[in-house]
């Protein structure tokens, strides 16, 4: 299963401050489209298989505050619906939840880590994976600049071995906020998996990507992302593909 298929839910910025020592909820939604150029991973002049894909999102988390509220306790859980025009069989279900500790570290810095678990179901169940990960996420700025590290490890279980992998994911991105309604995003990621399978077991990626999220009120938001990625599998050719993404949702 590709990652992208995934959710990424980010609580950091939904929990930067807490102002009050009882549990508060949160949540959200998303409804969203993705087009990628080569989702088939063509390679050596094999034409590229385009694929358009809905995304559909929700979830839903509380936290507590501590230490005078500078750290929270936090605890989410999410679910997913991903919806191919082409490849149907690959249609998707993703149900996952986490739990973790917020800090404030002062000087516009905090960090979030979480472990957490998602299952993923396929209408063929010899695709479904359990998939098991941690995740730490610094951030580092002010209100109108800022910049996120997040690193992940992974633990992927499939049938039979199909699509079982572990690896590691890097994340920095730079944010910037040049009005109060507008959020632009500039990242590069890095992956690097261990499949079990005999041959071409080591993948790893690299991506670059480019984000604008707008604030219309009451919660409500639009957003777009263009990205371009690179993947090598060990002892065969590398493919580029490019993604775009568009949504939109609502926080509460």
């Amino acid at each position: 299963m590709r990652k992208r298929f995934r959710a990424l839910v980010s609580m950091a910025g939904l929990i930067v401050s807490t102002s009050a020592a009882h549990a508060t909820f949160f949540g959200g939604v998303d409804v969203g489209a993705l087009w990628e150029s080569n989702f088939t991973g063509a390679t050596g002049g094999i034409v590229a298989s385009p694929v358009w894909m809905g995304v559909y999102s929700g979830y839903v988390g509380a936290y507590k505050g501590f230490d005078q509220n500078r750290g929270a306790w936090v605890a989410s859980v999410n679910l997913q619906a991903n919806r191919l025009r082409r490849y149907s069989v690959l249609d998707n279900d993703i149900f996952g939840g986490s739990a973790g500790v917020f800090h404030d570290l002062g000087k516009d810095a905090s960090v979030l880590a979480t472990v957490g678990g998602e299952t993923v179901r396929f209408s063929d169940n010899q695709r479904n994976l359990a998939i098991y990960m941690a995740r730490v996420h610094f951030k580092e700025g002010s209100q109108a600049l800022w910049v996120g590290e997040t690193g992940e490890y992974d633990d992927a279980h499939g049938q039979a071995g199909f699509d079982t992998y572990h690896g590691y994911s890097l994340t920095l991105a730079g944010n910037w906020k040049p009005i109060a309604s507008d959020v632009i995003t500039v990242s590069a990621a890095r992956a690097h998996d261990r499949y079990d399978v005999a041959a071409a077991a080591i993948r790893t990626s690299s991506a670059m990507s480019l984000g604008w999220l707008q604030e219309l009120g009451h919660g409500i938001y639009i957003r777009a992302q263009a990205s371009r990625e690179y993947v090598h599998i060990a002892g065969g050719q590398g493919f580029y593909t490019t993604l775009y993404a568009t949504g939109v949702g609502a926080t509460f």
